[in-house]
């Protein structure tokens, strides 16, 4: 097992246990909009599991791989919006929850790419 999968996994294990405790207590907060909502009880819950499977599963199809890292960006993309949405004062919080969100998650962006990238260059 190479240190950045050893890495990756603590990363994920944490972003599991992290996003799946923020999931149920915001679902059950009165404030923010369906999309913020949509953001923190789907979106992060989804990607971190993806990222467990991408990080537990060595023999992942291309396929699965491109699903995680369509995952895993769409996170980073919902949380970047979310904290400019907080910095320009349309929505009300602090912008820089929305980034913490996101650094694991543009972590194992890098990792799904390097893992489509090697099994490219295994191939050919």
């Amino acid at each position: 097992m190479t240190m950045f999968r050893i890495l990756m996994l603590v990363l994920a294990v944490l972003q599991v246990a992290f996003t799946v405790f923020t999931a149920l207590v915001g679902s059950f907060a009165d404030a923010g909009s369906l999309g913020e909502r949509a953001v923190l009880v789907l979106v992060h819950p989804l990607a971190a599991i993806g990222l467990l499977v991408l990080v537990t599963q060595p023999q992942l199809s291309i396929k699965g791989v491109r699903v995680v890292a369509a995952l895993l960006a769409v996170n980073v993309a919902a949380d970047v919006a979310l904290a400019l949405l907080i910095a320009g004062g349309a929505v009300k919080g602090d912008w820089e929850l929305p980034l913490v969100f996101a650094v694991i998650p543009a972590i194992g962006v890098v990792y799904a790419v390097k893992r489509m990238t090697s099994r490219a260059s295994a191939r050919g």
